[in-house]
C-alpha cells in the first residue's frame, strides 16, 4: 500500500487524522467533565493521532528509495 498513496493523499489523510483526534480528545474531555472517569474515546483519539503521525512521517519516502546509489 506504500506505492498506492502519493504525497498529497498522505498529507491530507494525516492532517484529517490529527484534526479528528483533537476533536475526539475534546469530546472525551467533555465526557469526563460530566462524570465518566475514563472512556474509550481517549484511546481512540490516541490511535487516530498515531495513525496520522505515521502518514505524515512517510511523506517523501518514495523519492528516497528511487534515488540512484551514485549520489
Amino acid at each position: 500500500m506504500n506505492g498506492f498513496l502519493n504525497d498529497k493523499t498522505r498529507l491530507s489523510l494525516g492532517i484529517f487524522f490529527v484534526i479528528a483526534s483533537i476533536g475526539f480528545f475534546i469530546y472525551g474531555w467533555m465526557e469526563r467533565s460530566v462524570g465518566n472517569p475514563f472512556n474509550q474515546i481517549w484511546m481512540l483519539a490516541i490511535i487516530i493521532l498515531l495513525g496520522g503521525m505515521v502518514h505524515l512521517q512517510k511523506i517523501g519516502g518514495d523519492r528516497k528509495k528511487n534515488r540512484p546509489k551514485d549520489e
